[in-house]
């Protein structure tokens, strides 16, 4: 077995780091085992890959999470390399382990899927990276998408950040900039929230915001509603409260700014 990584493995075990929690980057797990077997690795060796992408995963640091300490340069590169260029390698590792796995992604454990998960075909890796047709402009927003949903649900252990809602079937991965307004943070995990249907909704539409703490505001406009037992239920109760923080991932608190000052409906 080779000792070196190629750039394919370590893009497709990166892919596999952020669509499942850092709890279960074990080599027993069936998600880790998959992966192993389709890049000629052992899952023990996989499981150790993940361990060196969590050690530079400062999310994890703050929990008091180190991750492991032998990481190689490849692996820095590939961390920074994402890190700097969301969308091509998003898109890059999407099509590789679409390519490698076909039908059997990984994403049954990592992130369930709302009804029957339908079939795909294999992408070819150089097609969706290099071409300029709608069919490949199509392909590229489909895993930008995939990618981004799957990311921000494991992140957040697939629960809302507000309410802790787990009901797969009603979560999304909101933008905190909308997708229209930033295209080099259309795929960037740390622009998304894992949102029920009501929140997420709620959040777009600017009825409640995140400050810089974390905590949760609620716009005056919900406050028309009171006294009403399911706007106090559904937003009075959280305000104050900070917001659920993900494993991985952190969302940044410039792109919470950008929200209160575009979206958030406080004066109104």
């Amino acid at each position: 077995m080779p000792t070196e990584w190629s750039r394919e493995q370590l893009l497709v075990t990166f892919n596999l780091y952020c669509r499942i929690p850092f709890a279960k980057t074990k080599a027993n797990n069936p998600s880790v085992i998959e992966v192993a077997n389709v890049i000629g690795r052992s899952p023990a060796a996989v499981a150790m890959k993940l361990g060196n992408f969590g050690s530079f995963d400062p999310a994890l640091k703050a929990r008091g999470i180190t991750g492991l300490t032998r990481a190689s340069k490849a692996d820095r590169a590939i961390w920074d390399e994402f890190h700097t260029n969301w969308e091509t390698l998003a898109v890059e590792s999407e099509a590789a382990s679409e390519t490698l796995l076909g039908d059997t992604r990984m994403n049954q454990e990592a992130v369930p899927q709302a009804g029957k998960k339908p079939r795909r075909r294999p992408v070819a890796v150089e097609r969706v990276i290099s071409g300029a047709t709608e069919v490949t402009r199509e392909v590229r927003v489909r895993l930008y998408q995939r990618f981004f949903h799957d990311t921000v649900l494991a992140s957040y252990n697939c629960a809302c950040c507000v309410c802790g809602n787990p009901i797969v079937e009603v979560l999304s991965a909101a933008h905190i900039i909308g997708w229209s307004q930033r295209e080099d943070l259309r795929v960037n995990p740390r622009n998304g929230l894992c949102l029920c249907a009501l929140h997420h909704t709620a959040f777009d539409s600017g009825l409640w915001a995140v400050d810089a703490s974390y905590a949760i505001l609620v716009s005056q406009i919900v406050r028309k509603y009171l006294p009403n037992p399911v706007v106090e239920f559904c937003f009075i109760q959280y305000e104050g409260q900070l917001l659920r923080l993900p494993d991985k991932f952190w969302p940044e608190k410039e792109y919470f700014a950008d929200h209160r000052e575009h979206k958030f409906q406080m004066l109104r």
